[in-house]
C-alpha cells in the first residue's frame, strides 16, 4: 500500500520520470502519464544513451575534420560521400537518401546548391548536388555541405519550400555543436 502511494505521489512531484520498483515513468508536456515494464524501461533509456554517443561521436569526426583542414581545399566526389552520410546519420536520423547526381563545378555567387530536376516526359524528380571544384578551407566545404542537405531534407521530409525558415534554422544549435556556420 505504502510504495503504491509513494509511486502515485512521485508521479506528482517528477514529470521529467523517476524510478519506482515496477517500472519508469515518463510524463509528457500533454500531462499524460506513460508507464513502461522494467525490461522495456532498460531497453528505453539504453536507446536514448545510444542516440547521444551516436551524436557525439560524429560530432568529433566532423570537428576533426574541421580543425585538420587544410586551406585551399580541393573538393573530391569521395569527401562528398563520405560527409554526405556522416551528416545523414549525425543530423537526420540516416533518413535522407543519396543524391541521384553530384556535379563539382564554377558557379558564380554561389558556393553550392541543392537542385530538383523535374523530367515531363517521364514524370520523374531526380535531386541534383552541385559544388564548387575549390573552397577556402575544408570548414567552408563542411558548412556547405550541410546547408544543402538541410535544403534536401526540407523536400524530402517535410514536403515544403527550400527556403531559410524556421526548419531550417532549427539546425543552427547542432552546426555550432559540429564547429561549422550556418548561412
Amino acid at each position: 500500500m505504502f510504495l503504491d502511494w509513494q509511486c502515485k505521489f512521485d508521479r506528482i512531484l517528477w514529470p521529467l520520470g523517476i524510478r519506482c520498483e515496477e517500472s519508469l515513468i515518463f510524463v509528457d508536456f500533454i500531462k499524460n502519464i506513460t508507464t513502461y515494464p522494467p525490461a522495456q524501461t532498460r531497453i528505453l533509456l539504453k536507446m536514448r544513451k545510444v542516440k547521444k554517443d551516436i551524436f557525439k561521436n560524429y560530432t568529433k569526426r566532423i570537428s576533426n575534420a574541421v580543425l585538420t583542414g587544410e586551406m585551399h581545399y580541393k573538393t573530391t566526389y569521395k569527401d562528398i560521400h563520405k560527409f554526405f552520410n556522416i551528416f545523414n546519420k549525425a543530423l537526420f536520423k540516416n533518413k535522407l537518401i543519396p543524391f541521384n547526381d553530384i556535379k563539382i563545378r564554377k558557379m558564380n555567387k554561389t558556393w553550392g546548391q541543392f537542385v530538383e530536376v523535374f523530367n515531363n516526359r517521364k514524370k520523374t524528380i531526380s535531386y541534383e548536388l552541385e559544388m564548387l571544384p575549390k573552397y577556402p578551407n575544408k570548414k567552408e566545404f563542411l558548412s556547405t555541405l550541410a546547408h544543402e542537405c538541410i535544403h534536401y531534407s526540407q523536400i524530402l521530409l517535410k514536403k515544403g519550400n527550400v527556403a531559410h525558415n524556421k526548419y531550417f534554422y532549427s539546425f543552427k544549435t547542432k552546426f555550432k555543436k559540429l564547429n561549422l556556420h550556418l548561412n
